[in-house]
C-alpha cells in the first residue's frame, strides 16, 4: 500500500502541475447553482444534514460517495448517488476510466470534498473533475482545492462545512 500510494502521489502531482493552468473562477455561494459533494460513505450521517442545508438554499446537489473495501455497507445510498468503491480502482490504486467518466459526468460550479485524510484516489478524481472551484480540506500535497480549509480528525463534519459555508458567502467574484 505505501508503494502504491507513492505512484499515486506521483500522479497526482503531475496532475496538479498541469492543473495549475486551469483558471479557478471564483464562485460564491449565491452565485453557484450546482454542487457536488464528495464524502466517505462512514460520515452518511454527518453530511445529511449538510445537503439539507443547500436544498434550503434551493441548491442542487451532486454526490460522490467513497465506499472502501475493508468497510461491510450497513446503510444504504440513494439511487442518485455516484459510488465510488474501491474494488472500481486498478492494481496501482488509481480509478479506473469508467469512474473516472461518471464521475466527470456529474456537473457542479463548486466541489466540496469533505473526506477526513489523505485519500490520494479521490485527490485524483477530483483534480480530474472540470468543476471550476474545488473547496477541500487542507492536504499534505499542495494546490489541490482552489480553498483549502483545515480539518482535524476529530472535528465535526457539519462545522467545518459551516466554516465552508461562511467563506463562500464572503467570496465576491464580481
Amino acid at each position: 500500500m505505501i508503494f502504491q500510494n507513492y505512484f499515486i502521489r506521483k500522479k497526482i502531482q503531475t496532475l496538479v502541475k498541469k492543473s495549475s493552468d486551469r483558471k479557478a473562477r471564483y464562485c460564491s455561494l449565491y452565485e453557484a447553482n450546482t454542487f457536488l459533494m464528495v464524502f466517505n460513505i462512514k460520515d452518511k450521517e454527518q453530511i445529511l444534514p449538510c445537503m439539507e442545508q443547500l436544498k434550503e438554499l434551493e441548491k442542487n446537489i451532486c454526490i460522490g460517495v467513497f465506499i472502501p473495501k475493508k468497510l461491510k455497507i450497513t446503510e444504504e445510498t440513494e439511487p442518485s448517488w455516484l459510488q465510488i468503491k474501491e474494488d472500481e480502482f486498478g492494481t496501482n490504486g488509481l480509478p479506473l476510466s469508467p469512474l473516472c467518466k461518471q464521475f466527470n459526468d456529474l456537473t457542479a460550479d463548486i466541489l466540496i470534498d469533505l473526506t477526513r485524510s489523505d485519500d490520494y484516489a479521490m485527490h485524483y478524481l477530483e483534480l480530474l473533475h472540470p468543476a471550476s472551484f474545488k473547496v477541500g480540506n487542507k492536504s499534505s500535497l499542495r494546490n489541490l482545492f482552489n480553498l483549502t480549509i483545515p480539518m482535524g480528525e476529530d472535528d465535526d463534519i457539519p462545522q467545518f462545512f459551516q466554516n465552508i459555508l461562511y467563506r463562500l458567502q464572503t467570496i465576491r467574484s464580481k
